[in-house]
């Protein structure tokens, strides 16, 4: 009886914990709101004066400045030179310009 007894026990402390319900998902704090909060909370170490100083503000408004301008270009169409040429192409017609060669 003790057997099955200390059985019995061996299997409820081998079991894994039980799943915890999962939180709500929390929205994540975006660049700025995290700057704000370390700034908070170091209060005596005057961060807006060395900002100044070493210009990282304006370090930082370059980095925006020229991510947005990349992805402005990504967005535009490309530049095509005229219509595309439909229907069948004849490969024995030499090109009305000649391909220049590469120096040697």
């Amino acid at each position: 009886m003790s057997f099955l007894a200390a059985g019995l026990l061996a299997m409820a402390c081998a079991s894994g914990p039980k799943p915890r319900p999962e939180a709500s998902a929390r929205m994540k704090d975006t660049a700025p709101e995290k700057i704000a909060a370390q700034r908070a909370a170091a209060p005596g170490l005057q961060l807006e004066q060395d900002d100044e100083r070493w210009g990282f503000e304006a370090a930082r408004e370059r980095r925006t400045a020229e991510a947005k301008q990349k992805r402005q270009q990504k967005q535009q169409p490309p530049i095509t030179t005229g219509p595309a040429q439909t229907g069948p192409v004849d490969l024995r017609q030499t090109p009305a310009e000649p391909v220049p060669s590469l120096p040697r």
